[in-house]
């Protein structure tokens, strides 16, 4: 379970609560408080009546939270109330999507200082109708106070802390664990200091409203009637936003040990006044002090990833994360890794699964392919290249390239064609046309000086191994001189001819079995 850690700076004590747990489950492990020194004294006395040296702040602090602050886990501080500015805004419905970005320009006009020298976080009403104008809670500070807050956290400890709560907020975070507020309704709740209060409304368990009162439990119970005027005119200010007085109020805090105090404060209000209680947290059993520790265990809950209360690290002060916040964050980020490893796994299945269909279909067209071209079905890549090695099951299909062509021919006839000065051959046309049995047919018309040297051509064409059935189909005489005309028919089919490819030198090949 993650651990949280809370720091309460108050007016005579500096409180410390640590936290163990997640989503809506915690225990408190360890509340620890050691006392401050009032402003402006100058000497303090021990229990033995001894004078002893007067500590800072900063002391107190190191004191009180040391030992917490060391295992790196993630730190919330809580920040005075009293420094804090406060406005419920209503923004128009149509600027909802864009809080962040109109929010400054609206802010600018209603505090007293500077929007540069401020920090500031927010809230928008969850549950507010699409058509209605949206309110949103604004918390600002100025910058120095907050980082002031920042840095005496940091000299005292070593380290920043990663959240910083002001006011009564954190009682809002607290409210989320406790059965009581898991009911609809509108409350308020009470911390009741020594010297200050604070205030913070909740409808059903959302803040709409808060405020610092400047009197606390100090005097009581004769200065129950002046407090009792605070907190009317707390819901006053809250009804002139457009609220409605709360229906009861909660008392926690050190003042909320003080006898008859609830029944007091529900005379002089004229509400059900009841001790806050706080029998969803664990860790509080036994303990008669349980409501002193109430904000400073809110302040510890605020560093919880899944709370939502107000921050003042914003801005410029906004805290870089070292490694308390990733250690915060394993679980999430566990959880982000399994999502990843499940989507990838998933994804590797799918496109294995399409591209085992796409292999099916591709084998169902490679074995209708074969079949048709070889008279064999098949869709294995080491038959079909052995078929198309064999040109066919059964070799009776030529290779496309054949053993010789039409330049073959040519060639071929130079060489046997007999040549001289009184011997001129010439030829007219030349045709091939391939057969549906295998080979080529070859038709030469040509002019020889004499039938003579026609039967000469005849004679040595049949001598080439690759003509077969050579013939001499016309003979006419020329009608300008004595030569003979002649066309000759034969067929082009060399004896290897479907048992491989055509050689590189298709008429070196062709003349190599000449005469």
């Amino acid at each position: 379970m993650a651990t949280y850690v809370g720091i309460d700076i108050g007016a005579t004590q500096v409180r410390v609560a640590v936290l163990k747990g997640g989503a809506r489950r915690f225990t408190v492990e360890r509340l620890l408080a050691v006392d401050r020194p009032r402003p402006g004294a100058s000497e303090v006395f021990g229990p033995d009546g001894a004078a002893l040296p007067i500590q800072s702040l900063e002391d107190v602090l190191t004191e009180a939270a040391r030992e917490a602050a060391a295992g790196g886990d993630p730190l919330s501080v809580g920040f005075a109330g009293a420094s804090t500015y406060l406005r419920v805004i209503e923004l128009p419905q149509a600027v909802r999507r864009r809080l962040a970005e109109v929010l400054p320009f609206e802010l600018e006009a209603q505090l007293p200082v500077d929007l540069d020298d401020t920090v500031y976080d927010f809230r928008a009403r969850p549950g507010v109708n699409s058509q209605k104008p949206q309110p949103v809670l604004v918390v600002a500070a100025r910058t120095d106070d907050v980082r002031h807050r920042i840095d005496l956290v940091k000299n005292a400890l070593g380290r920043e802390p990663d959240h910083v709560a002001p006011g009564g907020f954190p009682l809002a975070d607290l409210a989320t664990l406790l059965p009581t507020f898991r009911t609809p309704g509108l409350r308020a709740v009470l911390d009741l200091g020594f010297e200050e209060s604070e205030i913070v409304i909740l409808e059903d368990a959302e803040p709409v409203f808060a405020r610092t009162l400047s009197r606390g439990v100090a005097g009581m119970p004769h200065t129950a009637p002046n407090l009792a005027r605070e907190i009317r005119q707390t819901f006053a200010g809250y009804r002139a936003t457009g609220g409605t007085p709360p229906e009861s109020v909660y008392i926690c805090g050190g003042g909320a040990l003080v006898h008859d105090l609830a029944r007091w404060l529900s005379a002089e209000l004229q509400l059900p006044v009841e001790i806050l209680p706080l029998d969803g947290i664990e860790g509080l059993a036994g303990r008669p002090d349980a409501h002193r520790w109430a904000r400073v265990i809110g302040i510890a809950l605020a560093a919880s990833p899944r709370r939502r209360g107000i921050d003042l690290r914003k801005g410029d002060l906004a805290f870089e994360r070292g490694y308390g916040f990733l250690r915060e964050k394993i679980p999430l980020l566990a959880g982000l890794g399994a999502a990843l490893l499940v989507t990838f796994l998933f994804a590797m299945w799918s496109r294995s699964r399409n591209l085992g269909a796409d292999r099916k279909v591709l084998e169902e067209v490679l074995a209708q392919q074969t079949k048709d071209v070889f008279g064999e079905a098949t869709s294995d890549p080491d038959r079909v290249d052995e078929l198309l090695t064999l040109k066919g099951p059964l070799g009776g299909d030529d290779d496309p390239l054949p053993r010789a062509d039409v330049m073959d021919v040519m060639v071929q006839m130079s060489e046997l064609i007999p040549s001289g000065e009184k011997q001129k051959h010439d030829v007219e046309k030349l045709e091939l046309s391939k057969l549906s049995g295998g080979g080529f047919k070859v038709i030469l018309q040509g002019i020889a000086p004499s039938g003579g040297d026609v039967e000469t051509v005849i004679s040595q064409m049949k001598t080439y191994r690759c003509f077969n059935n050579a013939a001499i189909t016309k003979k006419t005489k020329a009608i300008s001189d004595d030569r003979q005309k002649y066309t000759l028919e034969a067929e082009l089919r060399c004896p290897e001819e479907g048992g491989g490819a055509k050689p590189k030198s298709a008429s070196g090949a062709a003349s190599g079995g000449g005469k």
